[in-house]
């Protein structure tokens, strides 16, 4: 068996990666919501090409 020190790293361990993971879950649903207002507000449209003379 290991010592309480080993059991203590790999549960820290463990719950940093479930802090990172759940960043990164907020980060990407941050950046759909974000995408989604864009195309709401009509900000992502490309502007049409200037008139050829």
């Amino acid at each position: 068996m290991g010592s309480p020190a080993d059991y203590t790293i790999i549960v820290l361990l463990v719950a940093l990666g479930v802090a990172v993971w759940t960043l990164l879950e907020r980060v990407g649903e941050l950046k759909r919501d974000v995408e989604a207002l864009k195309r709401k507000l009509g900000a992502d449209d490309v502007p049409p090409p200037p008139p050829e003379a």
